[in-house]
């Protein structure tokens, strides 16, 4: 093989990337950190996270960073000033916030088989479609009520685009969003 067809090929290798988008279907958050109402004390919240992978339709293997995915949860309940304690240990606690996140994959598997084995000259794509649900509760264990949000992002995997990497949004900052609109909406109808 000469050394040409050596260096495209691994050039071609090197060079393949994703670039993801987000939709922006969730409505812009107003205010970050939202204005609470002056409550004395400020309530303390225990947040849980159950996420869930799907491909397709089907529960999946991987896709799931629950561990992750619920810090970031806990950051964003705790940046948002409202709360005197954010926990995930089971204490008693003033709100419970039980929050489901699905990430629904759909795509064509094949595609991304012909995607990678031409070094990304074909391109493919896959859309992601991340929906936290979180239910809030009393003290007493009262369902206070559910908020339901939704963001999708789209990857495109091609050749040249490893130079958009750094720039692709990843799932935890969709996270936060998603927990930011949610924590909102809970606000705006009294659940918290």
């Amino acid at each position: 093989m000469s050394k040409w067809r050596l260096l495209c090929l691994l050039l071609a290798t090197q060079l393949g990337g994703c670039l993801s988008y987000a939709h922006h279907d969730l409505a812009q958050v107003g205010q970050w950190p939202p204005v609470a109402p002056q409550a004395t004390p400020k309530p303390r919240v225990y947040v849980s996270l159950v996420a869930e992978h799907q491909f397709n339709g089907t529960p999946a293997a991987g896709g799931v960073d629950a561990v992750r995915w619920q810090q970031a949860l806990v950051d964003t309940y705790s940046a948002s000033g409202l709360f005197q304690q954010v926990t995930t240990q089971k204490v008693e606690s003033d709100v419970y916030a039980q929050a489901h996140l699905l990430n629904q994959e759909k795509g064509v598997l094949a595609m991304a088989y012909i995607t990678g084995f031409t070094l990304f000259l074909v391109p493919s794509k896959f859309d992601n479609v991340l929906t936290l649900e979180t239910v809030y509760k009393d003290r007493d264990g009262k369902v206070l009520g559910t908020v339901r949000k939704s963001e999708t992002i789209t990857t495109w995997m091609q050749t040249l685009f490893i130079f958009a990497a750094p720039f692709n949004p990843g799932p935890d900052a969709v996270i936060r969003e998603l927990a930011q609109s949610s924590l909102q909406e809970a606000l705006q109808r009294k659940l918290i």
